[in-house]
């Protein structure tokens, strides 16, 4: 459990220089003699963690004199922040996070350095009109409910980025329902789901505020007592287009949703959901024709696509942590590819980002890709797993891309990476600690969105908690995956040429014939268009003996022109040079052991140097530019 650590209000250690002037005050040990019209200043910090110093001496200035004041770290620490009106764990007021900070003098002024471990970071909660609580599902119960602000150091050598707390009883505001938080307290600004990733600047302190929704009036609802739930569920509504669902009703929980609640309400436009609903109906939300967005938390106990079944427009849905994660290991949580994405986001070099399954995880080596591409890309291998979906991994991906990045989409043979919009159940269990991205998609684009959580749910249920530190070993930069998404585990061939681990692969002509999956794999082409950056397809290794007995070049080859007619993309080399013999592979029909590695990324860069090369000379085909004018993309 990540050390949680409550702001007390602080008396202010300034008192003295805000009384009337011609005093005698201490500041460190000096004496300074006060005069009529004139302000104050000092500064102290914490010995052990740095230093501080001022060309202008503390003491008494006239109004508007410019003051420098330095602080000065020590070989371990690093300075967070200064302060006014005591340290920032004593409920200090943030100032400046310049260490060279210079101001006019306008008051009596006592400035408070403010150091912190190389590899710590710090988030602070504003309740933004709520109360600290405590938390009531933690092994360290040790928060204080009289202050509105709560503070919470976390490591870096865990993590880049830190998951916001989930709701577990931190904060409590009498009549509302906790959505999220954001770095304003007006929700103007960046908006972070509760247990979701914070992608802020982690050498600075995240400020973050509660964002609140306020519940209808239980005169809006119907309700029925569920015994063997132990609470009321919602059978109907007749209220506004705002709909927040009270957590209790005669002081019992609301645990349920019944089927036909808000069915075919035209009016509602928003549902919230808070954490104490356990269950949602099938056919309990269905054909409304204008609810557009949804708060749904990790503590349900059933849902499904029949919950909100013909709701065309819903798009908007905020999925909330409230338990702790399960899936803590390299190979099932894939957040830390998201957290590549946006450590790099901002670097001056262009990106190339390499999508793809397992496959592409196992497959290249993002380092050794880079240094033998003919054109200057910041390589970055977020490979996943086969089973997340292109269309949502590549709008994940644009989110941290700009102009003159590189998308390269290393398909495997499935549904799934070649345009469908059916989910399943592992793309919420690799993106477990950051339900934020979610959001970032247009949720009414694919099938069985609900379905896969409740199926996520019920596989995570009887699983132990894990706190966020559990992903040390798995998420840390230095862990299985390096800083550019490198796969850091080097493993030996299985060395057998009879293995196979089961899957079969047919690749022919008119495979795999849904002209919808076509069709939304060119609308994310067309988006890549559209944000200047460039793109192309690459062919997954697999395993020879994966492939059906009756597999014939030719197959291949047509299963090769079947993408290249319809799919709004240039393909690199040749599906047959992907087709490796089994004894150079892990685990799996796709995992590359890691001395095959290095042949299939040589093998990767020469393909790319040749589109570059035709690229440059104009042999490239440009990208079909009518796919906006033929239909409503996306």
């Amino acid at each position: 459990m990540k050390r949680i650590i409550p702001i007390l209000l602080a008396i202010l250690m300034i008192a003295l220089l805000c009384a009337c002037s011609d005093v005698t005050i201490s500041i460190d040990g000096v004496s300074i003699d006060g005069g009529d019209g004139r302000f104050s200043f000092g500064m102290t910090y914490d010995g052990a963690e740095g230093n501080i110093y001022s060309e202008t001496v503390q003491g008494y200035y006239d109004a508007g004199t410019e003051i420098t004041a330095h602080a000065v770290p020590s070989d371990s620490s690093a300075f967070f922040c200064w302060t006014s009106g005591g340290y920032l764990s004593d409920g200090g007021v943030i100032v400046s996070y310049d260490k060279d900070y210079t101001f006019p003098i306008t008051g009596d002024t006592w400035l408070f350095a403010n150091f912190r471990d190389h590899d710590t970071a710090l988030v602070r909660y504003h309740t933004n009109g709520g109360t600290v609580i405590g938390a009531t599902d933690c092994a360290e119960e040790n928060l204080v409910s009289t202050t509105d602000t709560l503070w919470d150091d976390f490591s870096l050598a865990y993590y880049l980025y830190p998951n916001t707390l989930p709701e577990m009883g931190y904060f409590e505001r009498e009549g509302y329902t906790l959505i999220g938080y954001n770095t304003e307290a007006d929700n103007s600004g960046e908006f972070y789901n509760i247990g979701g990733k914070a992608f802020e600047d982690t050498d600075e302190v995240i400020e973050l505020y509660c964002i609140w929704s306020e519940q209808n009036p239980a005169s809006d609802f119907t309700f029925e007592y569920d015994n063997s739930r132990g609470g009321w569920f919602i059978t109907g509504y007749t209220g506004g287009e705002s709909v927040s669902i009270p957590s209790t009703y005669n002081n019992e929980p609301v645990v349920g949703v019944a089927a036909g609640a808000f069915s075919e309400n035209d009016t509602i436009t928003s549902i919230v959901f808070p954490s104490s609903i356990r269950v949602i109906e099938d056919y309990s939300c269905n054909n409304c024709e204008n609810l557009h967005s949804l708060v749904l938390f990790d503590s349900l106990d059933y849902l499904s696509d029949a919950s909100f079944n013909e709701d065309w427009w819903l798009y908007s849905v905020y999925f909330s942590a409230a338990t702790m994660p399960r899936y803590s290991n390299w190979f099932n949580n894939h957040t830390k590819k998201i957290e590549i994405m946006n450590y790099w986001k901002d670097s001056d070099r262009p990106k190339m980002i390499v999508l793809g399954g397992s496959s592409t995880t196992y497959a290249v080596d993002a380092e050794q890709l880079e240094s033998e591409l003919n054109r200057d890309y910041l390589v970055l291998n977020c490979g996943s797993n086969g089973a997340n979906l292109f269309n949502m991994t590549s709008d994940w991906a644009m989110r941290f891309m700009k102009e003159g990045d590189f998308l390269l989409q290393i398909i495997e043979y499935s549904y799934w990476q070649l345009g469908g919009v059916q989910c399943r159940w592992e793309t919420f269990r690799s993106f477990e600690s950051c339900y934020n991205i979610f959001s970032w998609v247009n949720a009414a684009k694919y099938n069985m969105l609900y379905d896969s959580f409740n199926s996520y749910l019920d596989a995570r249920r009887d699983m132990s908690p894990m706190t966020y530190e559990d992903y040390v070993s798995s998420l840390a930069p230095n862990g299985y995956y390096d800083i550019q998404g490198t796969l850091n585990v080097v493993t030996r061939a299985n060395g057998s040429d009879s293995f196979t681990n089961g899957r079969k692969i047919y690749l022919g002509d008119g495979w795999p014939e849904y002209d919808f999956m076509i069709y939304y794999s060119n609308v994310q082409y067309w988006k890549l268009q559209q944000n200047g950056i460039d793109y192309a397809m690459a062919f997954t290794p697999l395993n020879r003996n994966s492939l059906y007995d009756y597999q014939t070049d030719e197959a291949m080859d047509a299963f090769q022109s079947y993408l290249d007619e319809n799919y709004n993309i240039n393909i690199l080399g040749d599906i047959k040079d992907a087709i490796y013999e089994p004894a150079v592979f892990f685990d799996d029909d796709y995992h590359l052991a890691a001395p095959t590695r290095t042949l299939y990324t040589s093998k990767l860069a020469s393909d790319l140097n040749a589109y570059f090369a035709a690229t440059d000379a104009g042999e490239i085909e440009l990208p079909y530019e009518g796919f906006a004018e033929d239909s409503a993309a996306d």
